[in-house]
């Protein structure tokens, strides 16, 4: 059985094409009725530690698994294992 999903990271200085990353996954959480959390991160020290190279980004549960574009909603539910 697999772990549910705890934490979505999306990561990014607050730009428009971080928010709508965000808008994307929330969508995307909300449609498939996840009970897991969403956090926006503008920290460059997580980023980092992350070892992020471009923005926008999505960690799941600690683990960097997107960066460097705006993900459509196919894409975010591959990521998330629903697809």
């Amino acid at each position: 059985m697999e772990t549910p999903i705890k934490v979505i990271e999306i990561l990014g200085p607050g730009c428009v094409r971080c928010r709508e990353t965000h808008r994307v996954v929330t969508h995307v959480v909300e449609e498939a009725r996840l009970t897991c959390k969403i956090e926006k991160s503008e920290s460059i020290d997580r980023m980092i530690e992350l070892g992020l190279l471009q923005t926008p980004a999505i960690a799941i549960d600690g683990r960097l698994v997107h960066q460097g574009s705006i993900p459509n909603a196919e894409q975010v539910k591959r990521l998330l294992g629903l697809a």
